[in-house]
């Protein structure tokens, strides 16, 4: 089977499994567009890595931009229910604002 009628039928089983219609010109232009995918590929297979130490981060150093922690001021319960505007025991209460 020439390989784009093997393209034709597997775009056209596919277009099945999902319940779509796919004309002959969306066929084409996956086509093309696969075989472009493929030749971009074939150009990363080209290169040689030979020698290369294998890497699974881009950079050695790793670097996180956490900041220090630092005292925070809190308030206790207390307080927070004192400058409520309503409450219901040891609870802030508020409008419902979803109907």
């Amino acid at each position: 089977m020439y390989k784009n009628e093997l393209f034709v039928k597997i775009i056209d089983e596919l277009a099945s499994d999902i319940m779509l219609e796919v004309s002959q010109e969306e066929k084409e232009s996956i086509i093309e567009t696969e075989k472009s995918i493929m030749e971009k590929f074939a150009k990363v297979i080209s290169i040689d890595t030979e020698g290369v130490k294998p890497s699974f981060y881009a950079y050695d150093d790793v670097h996180t931009f956490l900041k220090d922690d630092e005292n925070i001021k809190t308030i206790t319960q207390n307080e927070v229910l004192q400058n409520a505007p309503t409450k219901d025991g040891d609870f802030v209460t508020i409008v419902k604002v979803v109907k």
